[in-house]
């Protein structure tokens, strides 16, 4: 069973554009869970790739290409990894620019 801090950081990076605007120099998904540690959030990394994982299998082929072709080094890479943090992205926002 997955901790609820988890669920709790993906909507808090919703809600605070402070905390969302820290997701934008990560680059991988052990960056992420760190991050979350330490702005307090009690999870590890085996809860997040669940998380990540039941997450991933619900997406289409199409955008889980779209996911795993994501430039780590552009700086939507972390919000592109979660649904609900795709939706915070603005429609043209690509990762063939940095």
């Amino acid at each position: 069973m997955n901790s609820p801090e988890l669920p709790r950081f993906v909507n808090e990076v919703i809600r605070s554009h402070e905390l969302a605007t820290g997701l934008k120099t990560l680059v991988s998904h052990e960056q992420i869970v760190a991050y979350a540690q330490s702005q307090g959030f009690d999870f590890n990394q085996n809860e997040w790739n669940s998380y990540f994982e039941t997450d991933f299998a619900k997406l289409s082929e199409s955008t889980q290409q779209k996911v795993l072709a994501a430039q780590s080094s552009h700086w939507s890479w972390a919000f592109r990894q979660i649904t609900a943090w795709r939706a915070m992205l603005m429609e043209g926002a690509d990762t063939s620019h940095s």
